[in-house]
């Protein structure tokens, strides 16, 4: 099967968050033990602030107090297109937060696709936001 191959854009901030904010699943990545874990969670954006839900002793909640990464994607293995968005900031819960900020996100925050007991919330803070985009080559020569 031959490929044709694509132009890699990077995507701009505004860009990046448009497409985070049209979605509800994406994919934190946590180091647990000292090994990198990927888990799918609901979550819900607000500003650079992404807002999730997981229940206790869970993978999730080591974003607590580190770095961590939120990504989410989308690809077209037929077309051979697709974008991906990742969201690098420091995580921290709020379930608990006494502020009005947290207590705002928290509000906010989605129930989970995954059943149980689902009531700690965290925040992932963005320090940077990136994103690329595999776009179609234009054609060759006139049409």
């Amino acid at each position: 099967m031959d490929i044709t191959p694509g132009i890699l854009e990077t995507l701009t901030e505004e860009a990046c968050l448009k497409l985070i904010a049209g979605r509800v699943v994406g994919r934190l990545a946590v180091v647990e033990n000292g090994r990198p874990e990927i888990v799918p969670v609901n979550y819900v954006l607000d500003e650079r602030t992404v807002v999730f839900r997981t229940g206790v002793a869970t993978v999730l909640t080591e974003a607590s107090l580190q770095f961590v990464a939120f990504e989410i994607d989308e690809i077209d293995e037929t077309a051979h297109r697709g974008w991906s968005v990742v969201v690098h900031g420091f995580g921290r819960e709020i379930g608990d937060a006494l502020d009005a900020e947290s207590r705002r996100l928290a509000a906010l925050s989605r129930q989970t696709w995954a059943g149980g007991d689902r009531n700690r919330i965290f925040k992932v803070t963005a320090d940077r936001i990136t994103g690329r985009a595999i776009l179609p080559a234009p054609p060759d020569g006139p049409s």
